[in-house]
């Protein structure tokens, strides 16, 4: 079971995994309001906190299905 991150720092260079379970990527950094989540070379995502379900230790789970992402694609 996931719970709720306490500790934003925790989740730098942690899988992310969208609602869907489909894998997002890493996260690469964390800014005030949202995670920056890097997808292979070269796909950056921009997501708000809000958006972060959970996180079990190893991976950080999204509320947003996969193709909702594109939304917040930054490169």
């Amino acid at each position: 079971m996931s719970e709720a991150v306490l500790n934003w720092d925790r989740i730098i260079h942690k899988n992310v995994r969208s609602k869907d379970m489909l894998d997002v990527g890493n996260v690469i950094q964390i800014t005030e309001g949202d995670i920056v989540i890097m997808q292979g070379a070269s796909r950056q995502y921009k997501v708000p906190k809000s958006y972060v379900e959970g996180f079990n230790g190893s991976e950080v789970f999204l509320s947003l299905p996969f193709s909702d992402l594109k939304g917040y694609k930054t490169a």
